[in-house]
């Protein structure tokens, strides 16, 4: 593919990801109607409507203002109490094993929320893993030391003993 030479742009104008790491003091070529330099209409040196760092309608520094992702400076929630599922009498006759994997979050108070299926197995086992770690409970996820709440991904086993 042909590739033509271009010179490079000798303005030194400073990108969003600059701002949010380091945010600049007063900012007057804002990337929107917003104030302190965002893009968007939100307020504070995040992306969209919301206010602080993140991206999104919420406050603080998440997407959305919802849950963080893991990893990125999030030290993970620390499991402090689970509970088993049981089997459904269905499965058990079928002799049905796997793992039902789930996705959901964990409030900065350690609570799970927000469960969803994303692989199951069916036979009333996935109504009963999401029954299950309902009852879980965290030690909360950290960002800069303060508790957060952040998206987790677990497996629940199903083994015939």
């Amino acid at each position: 593919m042909p590739v033509a030479a271009v010179e490079a742009d000798r303005r030194d104008v400073s990108g969003l990801l600059n701002r949010v790491v380091t945010p600049p003091g007063p900012v007057h070529d804002s990337r929107g109607i917003g104030d302190r330099g965002g893009v968007g209409d939100g307020a504070g040196v995040g992306v969209g409507q919301g206010a602080g760092r993140g991206v999104g309608a919420g406050d603080g520094g998440g997407t959305g203002g919802g849950p963080y992702g893991p990893g990125s400076g999030i030290a993970p929630p620390r499991l402090l109490r689970e509970v088993a599922p049981d089997y459904t009498d269905r499965a058990r006759r079928a002799g049905l094993q796997g793992e039902v994997l789930l996705t959901m979050v964990v409030t900065a108070e350690g609570l799970v929320t927000d469960v969803q299926v994303r692989r199951g197995l069916g036979s009333g086992l996935d109504e009963r893993a999401v029954a299950a770690v309902q009852q879980w409970s965290f030690s909360p996820a950290l960002r800069h030391g303060l508790p957060v709440a952040v998206w987790i991904e677990v497996a629940v086993e199903f083994r015939l003993r």
